[in-house]
């Protein structure tokens, strides 16, 4: 417990998130992906694999901004959580098609391999820059973690 004459944070005044609200918060990522990569395939067959990568990076951004400019209510960080997952799923889709149609065959595997580590070492920073952030006491900690992912896409 602070001390009484310690300022008080902005999140001192908030209540924790219900159980619910973080569930829509966490899984409407999931569905956005979902429909993403559903899209992805018809909208790369018919503007081509570049195309749709670069698309599906910029979806994404968009959606990142969305999320880091959320302060209070549910929409703003709900539609940023589903057009992040939309370019999630462009890319998640189309990124392995491209490699295996570019790539060598005796290297093909390798590189779509590589490509999934990247991804588990994606996770493992993701996680330590969550772990890094947690004990904030401002909107730094999930604004943070969210704005590095501009840097990958």
């Amino acid at each position: 417990m602070p001390p009484p004459d310690a300022p008080r944070s902005v999140l001192d005044s908030y209540a924790p998130i219900p159980s619910w609200k973080t569930s829509l918060i966490t899984s409407i990522l999931s569905a956005g992906t979902f429909f993403g990569a559903l899209i992805a395939g018809d909208l790369a067959d018919f503007f081509g694999r570049r195309f749709t990568i670069v698309a599906g990076c910029g979806i994404f951004i968009v959606g990142c901004i969305l999320q880091t400019a959320y302060y209070s209510g549910l929409a703003l960080i709900v539609a940023g959580r589903l057009i992040s997952g939309f370019g999630v799923g462009f890319v998640s889709a189309i990124i392995i098609l491209y490699m295996s149609e570019i790539a060598p065959r005796k290297v093909r595997g390798a590189i779509v391999s590589g490509y999934q580590f990247a991804i588990t070492i994606g996770l493992l920073l993701a996680s330590c820059v969550c772990y890094a952030t947690q004990n904030r006491r401002d909107t730094g900690s999930y604004r943070i973690p969210i704005a590095i992912q501009f840097a990958w896409a």
